[in-house]
């Protein structure tokens, strides 16, 4: 009875994870199935960063990644004469993105006589 139990639950998380696209997580590009980014409404590109923002008369909010917000904004936050429909409404930024961090040390050249304290 118990094994059955455990066969059931086996079978029931491999077809949920087929349906997620994989066992491992990663999709035919290399990239995360579901890798928490958003669609930028001005080019469609998936991105971590997006602007949220008014940029016509519709007064409608889009989400702008940072290249549409430039055209759209004119490159300022507040706008300016020439984008008088502009209204900027703050960021979202991607929590699950993977941050990349660096590791490489410095190569620092230093000698002996520049740590001495004088």
């Amino acid at each position: 009875r118990r094994e059955q139990r455990k066969a059931a639950k086996k079978a029931a998380k491999a077809e949920k994870r087929a349906k997620r696209g994989g066992g491992d997580g990663i999709d035919a590009e290399g990239g995360r199935v579901d890798d928490g980014r958003k669609a930028c409404d001005g080019c469609g590109a998936r991105v971590d960063l997006l602007i949220r923002c008014q940029t016509d008369a519709s007064r409608a909010w889009t989400m702008r990644c940072g290249k549409c917000w430039k055209v759209a904004s004119g490159g300022v936050p507040d706008g300016d004469a020439d984008h008088p429909h502009y209204r900027y409404g703050g960021l979202w930024k991607n929590r699950r993105a993977v941050r990349r961090v660096s590791t490489a040390v410095p190569d620092l050249d230093l000698d002996a006589a520049s740590l001495r304290v004088k």
